[in-house]
Order: structure tokens, then sequence, then C-alpha cells
């Protein structure tokens, strides 16, 4: 059996989309993200004007689920708790491009473009009911 840093790896590997949940004010905020993983961090690309940037600025600590899909109970995902720093870094922007994004910006290089990478401070396998959990060792 695998132990619980090779598999969150798999399943982040595997599973691009996810929840990324910010504190705006004293109140949560969840929404789906695309995100590109090395080792166990992560990145997603944003928009320098949304909210969630406005959020981060003010808490730069988030919540990341991958792994869980609608009507599929029976699959492990990850939970991760993490700190948000940001990049322009036209590399990072490469590596974290994926289709969609051809539809929301007119290229690599607009500048409203801003990668958040999340740094994580604790990762949890979960099983495939959510009733057993294993902290990754970072």
């Amino acid at each position: 059996m695998a132990n619980s840093k090779e598999k969150a790896l798999k399943i982040m590997d595997k599973n691009d989309t996810g929840i990324l949940a910010t504190i705006s004010g004293n109140k949560p905020v969840a929404r789906y993200m695309s995100f590109h993983s090395e080792g166990l961090t992560l990145y997603t690309v944003t928009d320098k004007r949304t909210e969630k940037v406005e959020d981060i600025e003010q808490n730069p600590n988030v919540f990341v689920l991958l792994g869980h899909e609608e009507g599929l109970i029976n699959k492990d995902y990850v939970e991760i708790e993490g700190v948000v720093s940001t990049t322009e870094n036209q590399e990072v922007i490469d590596k974290s491009w994926n289709d969609y994004m051809d539809e929301r910006y007119e290229s690599k290089q607009d500048p409203n473009i801003l990668v958040l990478k999340i740094e994580p401070k604790k990762v949890t396998v979960k099983n495939k009911k959510g009733s057993e959990s294993e902290d990754v060792s970072l």
C-alpha cells in the first residue's frame, strides 16, 4: 500500500480541478479553480482584479480540496491547508496554463494574469467515504 505522500501526489497529479477557499472578511468563500502541481505545491492562474486576490492580500491562508467529484463518493481525495504567494513569472504562467484560459485571456502575456502559488502547511488524504484520513509528512 502506498504511503500517504505517494497517495496525495497521485491524487493531485490526476485531478487538476478543485475547490479553493479563501477568507473574505471573517467568512469563507469557495470557488472552483484549475490547478497545476509540482510536488505538494499547487499553482493556479487567476485575474489580478478578482475578489480572491483581494481576500489573499488580506489573509494568505487558503484551503484546497482536490479529487472529489460529484456523484463519486467512492474515491480518495486530498485536503490542503496552505499559504499563498503570487507571481507573474512567465515560466510559471506557461506551466500553469490550460485550454480554459485561452477563452478567458487574450494571451499568456495578458497583463492581468497572476499565478497563485500555494505552499502546503498541512496535507490530508481522505479515504473513499471520508471516515478515515492520513496526514502527509511535509
